[in-house]
């Protein structure tokens, strides 16, 4: 008992205390707790605060309330019950344990978030005995006590999971099963509240248990019987509060000290039903009751007599930061970090810092409710006396006295004298009075030993005052809305400077002081800085347009250094030295400001610069250089701060003005630095919905590795320092190691979103720091592995490795398989390219050689044809000769076959189609085999067994088939029959022309009758008969070509059918197609026409490689004409341009030049266009000849030709010239339109230029051949020749028929005498023109006027 006393003595105080402020914080359901009805509050190991609500449980992690309420849907993780009683952070486990009001017990595990139900079940008698819990604490032991409301006392053993039950009928001495409350103390006794049957206390050893009541003739008696709350504190003391105050139990006598409210003692306890309590670190207790508040015991002062002389501070509601937001407090809690927590009944959660805070203020409140309040909101002029009091001159309020931080007094217009309630500016001179200006009232004075105002007048205008400064020769200097005035102390004189009487650059003076030189520096509004002698005359001035940051000064201060600091609208200046105007450094936002714009500067005992700014309270330490920013969350007010409004107190002390209320801090409380706790990974959410994410979120557990699917790489990480006190003062940065290695700030926020993750393992890591320290080398790590898709996984990859191992053998090996195919196929190909090369080359060969023989062809038969035409060649050798010329004849034949097989496999053969009667070919072609027979044995006859023989057909085609296959009937028969039958049949719908060539012969062998249309393939015969072997294929290549079918019937021994079919009513519209009756008779038949031979002998030139035919074409033609030779191209063009021939005659196929780029090269000189050229050649396709006659050449004769035929060919073309010359001579024509007709466009060209030489001259009398010549840049010989030939005239000829023509349209006009139309055309001679005009027009010039005048 000595002992519990001492104790006592020493922990419980009589002095009175004096009241404590504290800055309270309210967090409500606007905060996002749950309920404004707060039961309980617990912390739990990892420093997250827990609030039982009256709807729902809250997790609390320093920055936002995560809410736990029940949710109904079966099998889902969440709380029983939203009506809770209490919450327990159990001591000993990572366990929360919540006590619901009718839904049992319910344990969190907060590692993995899943909550376990307790609920009462009849059946289990191990069970809970109800779901009506009240209370829970830790045992001794680390399991669990509770409290029910029906029950008693529930023990659980949280190894067993087994509930003991301590009630009526396990205790039989325990009163009343209704428990309020319940704890265990260090001596083995269970402390138990009842509903309304006092305080029973039992020992856990032996089961004995001791009630306690109430006893109204004891005053140490229980002092009520409802025992809500019993706490054990350091020293082993049991408190209890009941309903009718609080009482420290005397465990040893069984008594109690009873502490009740008293209405008279302001001191006593707030109020008799007590909650909660709890006791501090600092070791004082803190009780929360119904209807009062919070009283605060401080049991460290010293020992006490009675109850009644112990006093409380007391906590009662307040709708500003200095009370609670309501007077029911349910629970009282202190977290790790000291902070306090009040748990209200409808005003949500209280807050009060584990320090106080460092930044106070006297704020505005248009209820008077306490004593530290301002009347305006804005405070300005601001000073201290000397006695430490704090004169506060508001904008309109007056000036508001503060002494010991109450507001003492009010001076204003109405109750004092003074001249306006709106103070800019505020001073203590050294004398101790005080100096205000107002906006319109100008300079009040408080006389300090008179304690009374007193108005100052410096003239009628300068009643707005803005600064004051007082130097130490006593000058007051004050700065006013007119310039600058100047007041002596001591002499009591004054004088007013201005822009009218001094150097100021400007009237609106707003900052003064004065350096160590006695310069004055003045700042203005809107003409920024200027310094000023001792005369005022100007030192320097200091603006924008200069350099200066800014043209508004707020204020100048000069430091103990001697340094000017200059507050300006955009950042702070310093001046280093006076002595250097030059350089001063500039700082603002970039140096961590929240705004740059400063207002007030002062100076703290230490040296550090202290400045307000429209963002808050800056502190500069020259020691370190570097800048400290306090904002609203340091407890600064928010708003901008007012002009020059600082003072500093004798305490050291600084005040701000702004425009919410009055700031204040003791420069020594402000710490540099703050420890910080560790930052703590407060949430962890994964996204489903990249769209959406915020309906779309998973919460996980948070734990050091925490392990997502692939589909979960969208998350989001919070973070916080769980102390609530550092709020909104912490910075954070973090690094995502293995994605970037930097680190990135998170402005502000306390969470970062990582979306689209790649698959892989990383490291989150979190650093902090308080605002204006040093990040923190507490470095807090969470892993995060993202694992892959299943497709993506190690196993996965492996088994992509085989399966493309497998592929790639798979290709590899078909690779191979293709590579030999293409190889064997390239090889193939080759062989087949070789075969085709080698049987163009083959064809080639025989093309080559074909047309080689043509040469001696045409010198065999030429001589021959000649020599049967000769009538003196004798009958003997007529008849050999004849034979000579059939043999020549079917070598030729030969020859054709063979070029013609060629032009079928080169694809040079066209189809040339006209419509004509085919039957009459059939006959034609079967008359010329029936005289061709000469072998009696075989019986040949035509048969045409079809009406419509009119259709589309090549007969070039019809007759080479005819022939081929006639020939081997005739071949292949030695006898029997051979027959020729056109018919016409239908198959298919399709009506077709069928021709058949039938004999009797051979036959076939059937395994041959499939190769005989192929190249060089003949059948075995017994008897091997000579051929090619291409007649056939020939045969089928022409067939194919006429779009039609051919079919063959054999059989060996009986004969053979071939049926050529083509489609009747085919019109062949790709083919070429000529008129019907306009075929040309082949021009080897083309008869000789009649020429009057001339005497003169025209030129012809032969351009001939080979020497036999250019000496056969000689000897045939130099009778008739003169010829000149060339053997080859080249020169053949030589020659041509020497002598100018009448005629050409040249070979297609020579060396250095062929006869095409010759024909090209003549026909294009103008020297050269008019001379007809014929060309000779074994090359007699479609495409040659085509190519020919498109060059211009005038005609083709093929190899081997007749010499009759050539001459035939050069006198009709000779022939033709004439006629047309003849025809441009005559008068009865058009001699133009003959011209263009039948003239080149180059040859006309050369008419119409020489024309036009000719009748641009008309009047001259010297044209001849050798002026034109000249103008045509041709020699004369040339000219002459090409006139000639064009016109059948000479030159002179020509020439004087142009004169005589124009004449004739001179004559027409009727404007000219005959006289004069002779000078005008040239002819000097008017005997000589009439000769000439009637040799033109077989008319004198007169008779021919007459002649048309009667027309």
């Amino acid at each position: 008992m000595k002992l519990v006393l001492s104790l006592i003595l020493l922990t419980l105080s009589l002095a009175p205390i004096f009241s404590q402020q504290y800055n309270i914080k309210k967090l409500n359901m606007e905060n996002g707790i749950s309920s404004n009805y707060v039961i309980s509050i617990t912390q739990d190991k990892k420093g997250f605060i827990w609030f039982a609500t009256e709807s729902g449980l809250n997790r609390f992690d320093g920055n936002r309330f995560k809410v736990y309420k029940k949710n109904n849907n079966p099998g889902n993780n969440s709380i029983s019950g939203n009506e809770l009683n209490k919450v327990y952070a159990d001591t000993h486990s990572n366990t929360i344990w919540i006590a619901t009001q009718r839904e049992g017990l319910d344990m969190f595990n907060y590692e993995t978030e899943t909550f376990t139900h307790y609920k009462h079940d009849s059946k289990n008698p191990q069970g809970i005995i109800t779901n009506d819990i009240t209370d829970i604490t830790n045992a001794k032991d680390g399991n669990i006590w509770l409290s029910t409301y029906y029950r008693g006392v529930e023990y659980f053993d949280k190894q067993k999971e087994v509930f003991v039950h301590y009630n009526q009928s396990t205790v039989p001495e325990m009163v009343s099963d209704n428990v309020w409350s319940v704890t265990e103390d260090n001596k083995g006794f269970l402390y138990i509240g009842h509903v309304s049957s006092g305080l029973s206390v039992l020992s856990l050893k032996d089961k004995k248990i001791k009630n306690f009541r109430y006893d109204p003739n004891n005053k140490e008696s229980l002092p009520g019987d409802e025992v809500r709350t019993i706490y054990v504190d350091k020293n082993d003391n049991v408190w209890v509060g009941t309903n009718n105050g609080l009482a420290l139990f005397n465990t040893e006598k069984g008594s109690f000290v009873v502490f009740r409210h008293d209405p008279l003692n302001s001191k006593s306890l707030i109020s008799n039903y007590v909650y909660s309590i709890s006791q501090m670190a600092d070791g004082t207790l803190w009780i929360g009751t119904e209807k009062g508040g919070v009283s605060v015991l401080d049991i460290k002062q010293s020992m006490f007599l009675t109850s009644q002389s112990v006093s409380f501070r007391n906590i009662t509601y307040s709708d500003d930061n200095s009370g609670l937001s309501n007077s029911t407090i349910r629970s009282i809690f202190q977290d790790s970090f000291s902070n306090l927590w009040l748990g209200t009944y409808g005003g949500g959660v209280n807050f009060i810092s584990n320090h106080m805070p460092y930044f106070n203020t006297w704020i505005y409140s248009p209820v008077s409710r306490s004593n530290n309040i301002l009347n305006n909101s804005i405070a300005w002029g601001i000073s201290a006396d000397d006695d430490n009091r704090i004169w506060v001159g508001t904008d309109g309020g007056g000036i508001n006295l503060f002494e010991k931080g109450e507001r003492i007094r009010i001076f204003d217009k109405k109750s004092d004298n003074i001249s306006d309630d709106a103070i800019l500016a505020a001073i203590k001179d050294s004398e101790n009075n005080l100096w205000f200006g107002t906006f319109r009232g100008g300079i009040n004075i408080y006389d300090y030993r008179k304690q009374a105002f007193s108005i100052f007048p410096i003239d009628n205008n300068s009643r707005e005052i803005r600064c004051f400064y007082e130097d130490k020769e006593k000058n007051m200097w004050i700065g006013c809305n007119n310039g600058l005035y100047r007041y002596n102390l001591e002499t009591k004189e004054g004088k007013l400077f201005s822009t009218d009487n001094s150097d100021l650059p400007n009237n609106l003076v707003r900052a003064i002081s004065k350096d160590e030189k006695g310069n004055i520096w003045i700042g203005f509004f809107g003409e920024g800085l200027a310094i000023l002698d001792k005369n005022l005359k100007v030192v320097k001035t200091f603006k924008t347009e200069a350099g200066f940051p800014s043209n508004t000064v707020d204020h100048i201060y000069k430091d103990k250094k001697g340094q000017i600091w200059v507050a300006t609208g955009e950042g702070l200046v310093c001046f280093h030295s006076s002595g250097d105007l030059d350089h001063y450094s500039v700082y603002n936002k970039n140096n961590g400001f929240a705004d740059s714009h400063v207002r007030a500067i002062t100076e703290d005992k230490d040296g550090n610069i202290w400045f307000s700014t429209n963002g808050g309270i800056c502190r500069f330490i020259p020691g370190q250089n570097r800048f400290y920013t306090y904002d609203h969350y340091n407890g600064i007010p928010l708003g901008d701060f007012m002009s020059g409004s600082v003072t500093r107190d004798s305490k050291g002390v600084i005040y701000f003005g702004s425009q919410n209320g009055l700031c204040y801090f003791n420069p020594e409380l402000v710490p540099t630095k703050i420890e910080l706790p560790p930052t703590i990974i407060t949430e962890f959410k994964i996204y489903g919905n990249q769209q959406n994410l915020s309906e779309n979120e998973i919460n996980i557990p948070v734990s050091s590795d925490i392990e997502l699917a692939y589909d979960q790489n969208t998350f989001n990480v919070s973070f916080n320092v769980l102390d609530y006190s550092l709020n909104h003062q912490v910075d954070y940065t973090y690094m995502f190691k293995g994605l970037e290695d930097i680190w990135y700030n998170t402005q502000g926020e306390n969470s970062v979103t990582f979306r689209n993750i790649p698959p892989g393992t990383y490291e989150l890591l979190v650093k902090s720091r308080v605002k204006n320290q040093e990040w923190s080398n507490n470095v807090t790590t969470l892993k995060i592995v993202v694992h892959p898709p299943f497709w993506l996984t190690w196993w996965a990859k492996g088994l992509y490795f085989i399966i493309s191992l497998t592929i790639a053998y798979f290709i590899l090996r078909f690779y191979k398989r293709k590579l030999n195919l293409e190889n064997s196929l390239v090889l193939e190909k080759k062989n087949r390219l070789q075969e085709l090369e080698l049987n163009n080359e083959r064809l080639r060969f025989f093309t080559n050689i074909t047309h080689e023989l043509r040469t001696p062809l045409t010198l065999i038969l030429g001589p021959l044809e000649d020599m049967q035409e000769d009538p003196g060649l004798g009958e003997k050798y007529s008849s050999k000769i004849s034979v000579i010329h059939r043999s020549a004849t079917r070598l030729l034949s030969l020859i054709n076959q063979i070029l013609e097989f060629r032009k079928t496999e080169t694809q040079n053969k066209k189809l040339c189609v006209y419509k004509d009667d085919i039957s009459k070919l059939i006959q034609e072609v079967g008359l010329r085999y029936k005289e061709l027979n000469t072998n009696k044995r075989i019986l040949f006859s035509v048969s045409v067994e079809t009406q419509n023989t009119v259709l589309y057909y090549d007969p070039d085609i019809v007759v080479t088939v005819l022939e081929n296959l006639l020939s081997n009937a005739f071949k292949y028969t030695v006898k029997g029959q051979i027959t020729l039958v056109l018919r016409d049949i239908t198959e298919n719908d399709t009506n077709y022309t069928e021709i058949e060539v039938k004999d009797t012969g051979r036959g076939i062998p059937a395994d041959s009758v499939d190769k005989i249309f192929d190249r060089y393939y003949q059948a075995e015969k017994e008897k091997q008969i000579s051929g090619t072997g291409i007649g056939l294929a020939l045969v089928h290549n022409l067939v194919s070509i006429h779009q039609g079918q051919i079919y063959v019937d054999s059989m060996q021994g009986e004969g053979t059918s071939f049926r050529f079919r083509i489609i009747t009513d085919n019109t062949y519209p790709e083919a070429l197609h000529m008129e019907s009756g306009t075929t040309t008779v082949p021009s080897e038949y083309t008869e000789k026409e009649n020429t009057d031979t001339k005497d003169s002998k025209q030129i012809i030139l032969v351009v001939e490689d080979n020497a036999d035919i250019r000496e056969y074409i000689y000897n045939s033609l130099s009778e008739q004409y003169k010829i000149y030779t060339a053997e080859n191209g080249k020169k053949g063009l030589k020659e041509a341009l020497t002598y100018i021939p009448d005629i050409i005659i040249s070979d297609i196929m020579m060396p250095e030049m062929d006869g095409f780029e010759l024909s090209k090269i003549l026909k294009e000189d103008v020297r050269t266009s008019h001379i007809p050229i014929i060309l000779l050649t074994a090359k007699d396709s479609i495409h040659d000849r085509t190519e020919g006659y498109n060059i211009g050449v005038d005609s083709y004769i093929t190899k081997p030709f007749s010499t009759s035929l050539l001459d035939s060919r050069i006198t009709n073309i000779l022939e033709s010239r004439r006629k047309i010359a003849e025809q441009i001579t005559k008068n009865s024509i058009d001699k133009n339109a003959i011209m263009i007709d039948s003239l080149s466009k180059i040859d006309n060209e050369f008419i119409g230029k020489v024309t036009s030489i000719i009748e641009e001259n008309l009047d001259s009398d010297k044209i001849d051949v050798t002026f034109i010549a000249e103008k045509m840049n041709m020699s004369h010989s040339t000219l002459y020749r090409k006139i000639k030939a064009l016109s059948g005239m000479s030159a002179n000829e020509f020439i004087r028929k142009v004169r005589i023509r124009n004449a004739e349209q001179l004559l027409l006009t009727g404007k000219y005498t005959i006289s004069e139309i002779s000078y005008i055309v040239g002819i000097n001679s008017i005997t000589y023109f009439r000769q000439c005009f009637k040799e033109e027009f077989g008319l004198t010039p007169s008779e021919y006027i007459k002649h048309i005048m009667k027309k």
